[in-house]
């Protein structure tokens, strides 16, 4: 039976080129950046109080620029209601929209804005890592409806 060209050499040649193109994907990966979780809480007016849990990550880029999700909790820990947020930071704090759509019924959304005259830090970064200390408060608003928030964070992980 006659030799086929390349049998010896064609698994040692694909071996290389699929080390080669490994090589090539490592160098060219984004590096991580970090993540953000916690839990939050806000009010519609003194009889309503919502709670639930938030993630965010950083924009590639920008340490002033996030985008997150957001759940919110019945009574039993269940998730009831899941959402996007995104904000900026601003020259006194964080500006942001948030928006849901239930399984069923019209979608939500609104904006929300957080002032911090106190906070020494230099980017939205500094306000999210600084969650982990201090918890944050704000307002948000939706149609009509307005009412304060609060942000607690836990410890930065990394995506």
């Amino acid at each position: 039976m006659p030799k086929r060209p390349c049998s010896n050499q064609c698994p040692w040649l694909l071996v290389a080129l699929l080390a080669t193109y490994a090589l090539a994907l490592e160098h060219t990966k984004q590096p991580e950046l970090p993540a953000w979780r916690g839990t939050w809480a806000a009010t519609a007016t003194q009889t309503h109080s919502f709670r639930g849990h938030w993630s965010a990550k950083l924009l590639p880029d920008t340490h002033n620029a996030v985008q997150g999700s957001w759940t919110l909790l019945n009574d039993a820990n269940q998730i009831v209601l899941e959402g996007t947020w995104s904000a900026e930071k601003s020259p006194r704090g964080w500006r942001g929209t948030w928006s849901a759509r239930p399984a069923a019924g019209r979608r939500f959304s609104g904006t929300w804005t957080s002032d911090m005259p106190d906070f020494s830090g230099k980017s939205f970064e500094d306000m999210l890592q600084s969650t982990i200390e201090k918890q944050l408060s704000g307002s948000w608003r939706s149609g009509r409806m307005q009412g304060g928030w609060w942000l607690h964070g836990q410890t930065s992980v990394r995506r």
